[in-house]
């Protein structure tokens, strides 16, 4: 009988202290980051302040990387306090080389300041700059990415293997961004309005992507459990984050 006590007792604290867990006032680091960057792996800093959150809040952080061939790479970057009810860390590539690239790392943590990565090396490296040899001669887009308008763009060449010229916009809010456009230009083998790859959600901001063209396919978000596969896009979700493969491994 006395066994029998011991272990419900037991039982009891372990169920509180879970709940304690997920219902304490976390402190997370706080801050958002907005640059065009020559080499973010090497030169961007992410550290930021630290706020206390609501309860049932999580810790998040989350980069989203996009550069065209012979420009800088723009880096939006949040961190804070969010309403998430599931830990989970998520690398993404929306858009492969050659040519326009576009990735995004997200991660939702339920430890005081787990959000304190500091750079991104670990999971960014700068891409190779094609060989004026491995341009396509047939095919010059103009290049740019920039956060803000950018119609006198300089036409480049294209690498070779890419067939289209993309010309689009993005619009993302929430995490800290508020309304931030990120104008983008340049040669990619895909066909419509898919940077994204038809999402429109990084972490917690989202994002409405626009064209210049038409684009019938329907935009579809990205969430921590969705179950889909998507190709080109290479979605890597872990859980829990202790399991995190070293992302350099894929990059």
């Amino acid at each position: 009988m006395a066994d029998c006590c011991v272990q419900y007792f037991l039982l009891l604290f372990l169920l509180g202290a879970s709940h304690w867990t997920l219902t304490q006032n976390l402190h997370c680091e706080v801050g958002r980051n907005l640059h065009l960057e020559d080499d973010p792996g090497r030169t961007f800093n992410w550290t930021s302040k630290v706020e206390r959150c609501d309860p049932n809040e999580l810790c998040q952080e989350t980069i989203l990387l996009i550069k065209a061939e012979g420009t800088k790479t723009a880096v939006l970057a949040s961190k804070g306090c969010a309403a998430q009810d599931m830990e989970s860390m998520t690398f993404i590539q929306y858009t492969p080389p050659p040519g326009l690239i576009v990735v995004s790392y997200s991660n939702y943590c339920n430890d005081t300041l787990c959000n304190n990565r500091d750079s991104i090396s670990q999971f960014w490296k700068p891409p190779e700059t094609i060989a004026t040899s491995r341009m396509s001669g047939a095919l010059r887009c103009p290049t740019c990415v920039a956060l803000g308008p950018c119609s006198s763009a300089p036409s480049l060449p294209c690498p070779s293997n890419t067939t289209q010229c993309y010309q689009g916009r993005l619009e993302l809010s929430g995490g800290g961004m508020d309304s931030v456009v990120v104008h983008v230009k340049g040669c990619t083998p895909m066909i419509g309005c898919r940077l994204m790859a038809t999402m429109t959600s990084v972490g917690p901001m989202t994002v409405k992507e626009t064209c210049s063209y038409s684009s019938f396919l329907q935009p579809r978000k990205a969430e921590s459990r969705a179950s889909w596969r998507l190709t080109p896009l290479w979605l890597l979700e872990l859980l829990p984050p202790a399991l995190l493969l070293p992302l350099s491994h894929f990059a």
